[in-house]
């Protein structure tokens, strides 16, 4: 096997697919990078055994062949190369020779038949959807994601398929984070529930949203019962789905409410901030919101160091209305969402608020209150 390589084009590559390195790998071949030519290009490929990442490589192949190299050495001792052309030969003795402008170095290959064989994501199921859409609604999801390995299914992203719309979900229990992205998806035929549906590892479609282009260009998604599969540009990645049922997640979600806030949302996570502050210092991290007529809410926060007390004006709809919130929580809903106004929509005390736009429904955010006593 050989080939030379632009630096900048094998280290694009590298950075890419050792995403999927594992800090302590169960398998000695899923420590190393398994390069194979292909035409005028190179595949590498890493995996873990829960997520593999391809990544196509142009390159000038002088000899076809494939070798399984460790991945961090190499790709440190790629970064390391003077920029330009590198030429890279594996030997008789099954050993990398890299030569660059002024610099010739080698390492010893791992045997690349224990590395697995990694085939396309097979199925009916296929979604098209922009890169920068993608990217921005799994970060918006992804605070919501469960930890709870004992919950093996809550520590996923459910995706949603239907014909005008994709829908990431996310929830934990405490706080629920919904993501719409409109487009246009035909299901497959015979399809009679009107959706598809998949639940991804949250750890994973993280990894896939930070390796997303910030652009309008199309990632294609193919999944079946079991596996799915991201291909974006010159990069695929490859997963294994989460089994078991996800919670119904629509049955949670308020259809009425008896008390509606509409606020303007810099202002609102302005003083949730100041008011997170205190929180932190005190006991139970609480932050309190009292909604009182006319158009009047009412924030304060406690602590043995102080207090904090902050008076926003507000759209204000139906029953006056005392709730508090953990801080943390909602802190992390107030910092995912865009928009000048947002409403939040109440029934009681102790029943969860929901946050929602003004107008549309690009999003949509549920979390639940603390029970608060004399107070």
């Amino acid at each position: 096997m050989h080939f030379r390589v632009m630096t900048d084009e094998i280290n694009y590559g590298l950075g890419m697919v050792t995403r999927a390195i594992s800090p302590r790998p169960i398998k000695q071949a899923y420590d190393g990078v398994l390069i194979e030519t292909a035409d005028d290009a190179l595949v590498l490929t890493c995996t873990d055994g829960e997520i593999t990442i391809k990544a196509r490589v142009s390159a000038l192949v002088e000899e076809d062949g494939c070798a399984l190299l460790p991945a961090k050495l190499f790709a440190e001792m790629m970064r390391k190369q003077p920029a330009g052309e590198v030429d890279v030969r594996i030997d008789e003795r099954m050993r990398a020779v890299i030569r660059s402008r002024g610099s010739n170095s080698s390492m010893a290959c791992m045997p690349a038949e224990d590395f697995p064989d990694i085939r396309d994501v097979a199925g009916e199921n296929h979604v098209a959807l922009p890169c920068n859409r993608l990217r921005t609604a799994v970060s918006r999801v992804q605070f919501a994601v469960s930890s709870d390995e004992s919950r093996k299914i809550l520590t996923g992203i459910l995706m949603e398929v239907y014909p005008n719309e994709t829908r990431l979900v996310g929830l934990d229990g405490f706080r629920l984070a919904l993501q719409r992205i409109e487009a246009e998806n035909e299901l497959p035929q015979g399809n009679v529930k009107g959706h598809i549906h998949a639940v991804v590892s949250g750890r994973i479609l993280s990894e896939v949203s930070k390796m997303l282009p910030d652009s309008e260009d199309m990632a294609h998604i193919v999944f079946n019962s079991s596996h799915i599969m991201y291909s974006f540009g010159s990069v695929r990645v490859y997963a294994t789905l989460l089994t078991g049922e996800f919670i119904d997640y629509q049955k949670i979600l308020p259809s009425t409410w008896s008390t509606e806030a509409m606020v303007m949302r810099t202002l609102f996570a302005n003083a949730i901030d100041r008011c997170s502050l205190m929180a932190r210092e005190g006991k139970n991290n609480l932050i309190y919101l009292k909604m009182v007529d006319p158009d009047h809410m009412e924030l304060t926060a406690n602590a043995e160091r102080g207090d904090v007390h902050e008076e926003l004006d507000i759209g204000f709809k139906g029953n006056e209305l005392s709730i508090a919130f953990n801080s943390r929580y909602l802190t992390d809903i107030i910092h995912n969402i865009d928009g000048e106004r947002i409403c939040m929509c109440f029934n009681s005390n102790v029943s969860p608020c929901m946050i929602k736009p003004v107008e549309g429904n690009d999003f949509t955010f549920l979390v639940l209150p603390v029970r608060i006593f004399n107070r």
